[in-house]
């Protein structure tokens, strides 16, 4: 057991070449592929880092102009529908008067008709006063009246005419 606690110089001389061949081989063969694998990686970290960035940004970008956008399609919409209101009020005022013109025009024509009605009876109750007034000479005519009867219907006239 105390052999083991005491230094061997040849295995330890042998470990330290073993060790520093080791160093070599990785450095000549390995170090540089391991040192640009690492720097690869690296760089690829970086630029996926600020192509985030610039991502995040385009998408702010991006977010800010669809925003702006919703809004004016918001106000273009609020024009829209207060033109579509006004339209519609202007139309509805079109019909409105064109409906009490064709009103009047049917109540002006209605009354026309019935004036014309009026008139048209009434020249037939005077064509048939006449008618008979006619006929009621023709009789007195026919009848052959004396001078003192027909200067009593004459009488009886003047007298319904100073009476009216």
């Amino acid at each position: 057991m105390e052999d083991l606690l005491k230094p061997d110089y040849g295995v330890m001389i042998l470990t330290i070449c073993n060790f520093l061949l080791l160093v070599y081989l990785l450095k000549r063969f390995a170090w540089n592929g391991l040192i640009g694998a690492l720097e690869k990686r690296e760089e690829k970290v970086a630029s996926d880092v600020k192509q985030a960035a610039d991502d995040r940004q385009t998408a702010e970008k991006l977010k800010q102009e669809l925003e702006e956008r919703l809004s004016q399609i918001s106000t273009e919409a609020s024009k829209k529908m207060a033109e579509a209101v006004k339209l519609g009020q202007a139309q509805r005022a079109e019909l409105l008067a064109q409906t009490q013109e064709q009103a009047k025009r049917l109540l002006d024509q209605t009354k026309a008709q019935l004036e014309a009605e009026k008139n048209q009876a009434l020249a037939e109750v005077r064509n048939e006063i006449v008618r008979t007034a006619v006929l009621a000479a023709e009789k007195v005519v026919r009848e052959q009246i004396s001078t003192q009867a027909a200067n009593e219907a004459v009488d009886r006239v003047l007298a319904e005419i100073e009476k009216k």
